[in-house]
């Protein structure tokens, strides 16, 4: 009975968060496209928002480390030269994709025609990864440095919190600069929010619930070649992914099933929570065309390999990485906006 109510704990976060993501209409790779093509920071000052709140959230869990047999570690994560890489790669395809992995699954729940295939994708692109984990694996790799590890956790704290300070004016004056204003992200009365700050300060809430109740941050990309893997013994495919190092190295997580899996079943509960809201509140449907399938099959599938390549997506990486302090996190975020631009140009040419 405890186990199922401790899974049931998945689904229901992964519910509240795919309810977030849909009702506020929130995405990541729509802030990263406002600021690069649009100089529109208001997503990404929200993006920010959401981080800072995260970390304050995450901090006094990692300091303790552990509560009543259960341990905080966050996702910290060796510092290989496969996260810059795949990061980049993930910024190109999210923009090609039209959405990433947070905002796919958003869109899943929304029946979006095409979020179908770039999620399918996303999962074949996932476990090719996978199939070739130890190539990529052999990259250089340094040892993982997690701020409150190497300041202590206060100074480790307030370090994080300054460059987000940093970043945030940065951004304000970015766009002051080349729009004139700066749109605001809160109203003229102190109890008035836009709607993008309350979605990222929600996340972060839920991210730190999920955090205290399981021990492990959200995170989704470790469920592409898991859900890859899984069909492959469902179909029959002649393919023995029991040799393959990724297999060896998460053999413990590859013997769990669909439902018993927690990456697995929060990423299923983010797509139930964003189809309740769809039930409610209805999405106009984005028409699919030759080429948006096309976009959706690429994005997908390079999404899907720099997600797990990288240790993670926007999600693991960038909100669950740097939530946990992980200096991983911050190099992800460096690399994935660099992949945006291009991604970005690719989709121009892609769209003409």
């Amino acid at each position: 009975m405890l186990e199922n109510l401790y899974l049931l704990n998945y689904i229901i976060i992964g519910s509240l968060l795919g309810a977030t993501l849909n009702y506020f209409q929130f995405g990541f790779s729509s802030s990263f496209r406002s600021l690069i093509v649009d100089n529109n920071t208001l997503g990404f000052r929200a993006l920010l928002w959401m981080l800072g709140f995260a970390i304050l959230l995450f901090s006094p869990l990692l300091a303790i480390e552990s509560w009543q047999g259960q341990t905080f570690q966050g996702f910290i994560r060796p510092l290989s030269l496969a996260i810059p890489i795949g990061a980049f790669l993930f910024g190109i395809g999210m923009q090609i994709g039209c959405g990433c992995t947070s905002g796919t699954l958003n869109r899943v729940g929304q029946l979006q025609p095409l979020s179908f295939t770039t999620l399918a994708f996303m999962i074949v692109g996932g476990t090719i990864a996978a199939a070739t984990f130890n190539d990529w694996q052999a990259l250089p790799t340094s040892q993982a440095i997690a701020f409150q590890s190497s300041f202590g956790w206060l100074p480790g704290l307030a370090i994080q919190l300054i460059i987000l300070l940093g970043l945030y004016k940065a951004l304000t004056r970015h766009e002051q600069k080349h729009t004139g204003q700066v749109e605001p992200l809160f109203g003229s009365e102190s109890w008035k929010f836009h709607p993008y700050l309350l979605a990222g300060l929600l996340l972060s809430t839920l991210n730190a619930a999920l955090f205290f109740t399981t021990g492990a941050p959200w995170s989704i990309s470790s469920a592409f070649p898991f859900w890859g893997i899984k069909l492959i013994d469902l179909t029959g495919l002649p393919i023995d992914w029991h040799f393959w190092d990724y297999a060896m190295e998460n053999s413990s997580s590859l013997n769990q099933t669909l439902f018993t899996n927690p990456v697995s079943l929060t990423t299923l509960g983010v797509v139930f929570g964003a189809l309740i809201v769809s039930i409610v509140h209805p999405r106009a449907k984005i028409k699919a065309t030759p080429t948006r399938l096309l976009m959706s099959i690429s994005g997908g599938l390079i999404m899907g390999f720099g997600a797990v390549m990288a240790s993670g997506c926007n999600i693991g990486a960038f909100f669950s990485g740097i939530a946990s302090g992980s200096l991983h996190g911050w190099v992800w975020l460096v690399f994935a906006l660099f992949g945006n631009i291009l991604g970005l140009r690719a989709r121009a040419y892609l769209m003409k």
